[in-house]
């Protein structure tokens, strides 16, 4: 799957699945992220795994029959990475769970509306997948328009759900049915 796009920008967008072979840039990207916003669960840590731990993990997203993780490439720069994780379990592998991120220099390009809608689409093709889940802090305004805009709606809030220096954070489970 290769996706083509112009950002808002103009820049040439390439999104497309993430493979063992970009371990390392990933492993970067998250550590980027991480530090640019506390509204992920990541830090400027990233994940603290090692290369070959994430070309694992990506191995796994590659050969899953329905999850995916994706990246989006701007000019070859690692820029968004989103992920549609579902479980193997019986009774709630209906459900995929999914989270998107883009790098802060490329905020308000409509990258993330677009991740959002490709792994939206591909979900839709999957029979066995009825419902798309994400959690998101109840302060993320931004976030929360994106989802709303795409057809999320909120079913609950995790009271105290994050702790960053000392103070709680609420978030809000939402879903789009397919």
């Amino acid at each position: 799957m290769n996706v083509e796009f112009k950002t808002k920008m103009g820049h040439h967008a390439l999104i497309r699945r993430l493979v063992a072979e970009d371990a390392s840039n990933v492993l970067e990207y998250l550590k980027t992220v991480g530090g640019e916003t506390n509204y992920l669960l990541l830090d400027e840590r990233g994940l603290e795994v090692s290369v070959d731990e994430e070309k694992a993990i990506l191995d796994r997203f590659y050969h899953h029959p329905i999850s995916l993780l994706i990246g989006c490439f701007i000019d070859g720069e690692l820029a968004s990475v989103a992920n549609l994780s579902v479980s193997d379990r019986w009774k709630i592998r209906h459900i995929g769970k999914i989270g998107v991120s883009v790098k802060k220099k490329f905020w308000r390009q409509r990258i993330g509306f677009k991740m959002m809608e490709i792994m939206i689409e591909y979900a839709k093709s999957k029979q066995q997948l009825d419902i798309i889940q994400l959690e998101v802090r109840t302060d993320n305004y931004n976030a929360i328009n994106l989802y709303e805009t795409l057809g999320f709606f909120p079913v609950g809030t995790i009271p105290k759900a994050t702790k960053i220096d000392g103070h709680f954070y609420d978030h809000h489970i939402m879903v789009l049915y397919l």
